[in-house]
């Protein structure tokens, strides 16, 4: 536990803000048949709680990263526009990505299509 409170007490100096709240016993129930199992005093949670043996501390595994490659979408002209006004250098299709992205809003950076007579939806890609 040592080496978990000194990776927070190293990671707090990144947020700006930092508070703690306490979660009553009652509303975290999975943290309480963890505490159980731990001190042994519950065998009988042992047949319905899954537990899985780590080799390493989770604390100690290196950091994985993914790499992907961006293809293009059929929303990074809309988003372009919407978000900077950058229209495509071709005038036809600059003048249908026009009249095309009033059918779309961003919010909080994701693109939504807007529908006046259902909730709006939310676009996304293939993958």
């Amino acid at each position: 536990m040592a080496s978990y409170l000194a990776k927070v007490k190293e990671m707090l100096g990144q947020f700006d803000t930092m508070t703690i709240i306490q979660v009553p016993r009652a509303e975290n129930t999975n943290a309480d048949v963890l505490a159980h199992l731990a001190t042994g005093l519950e065998e009988s949670l042992l047949k319905i709680v899954s537990i899985e043996v780590l080799e390493l501390p989770s604390i100690d595994k290196p950091e994985q990263v993914s790499s992907i490659t961006a293809r293009p979408c059929w929303m990074h002209p809309i988003v372009s526009f919407l978000r900077n006004g950058i229209l495509m250098e071709d005038k036809v299709e600059a003048h249908h990505l026009y009249y095309m992205s009033a059918c779309y809003f961003l919010l909080k950076g994701k693109l939504y299509k807007k529908s006046f007579s259902a909730p709006s939806l939310l676009c996304l890609d293939k993958d």
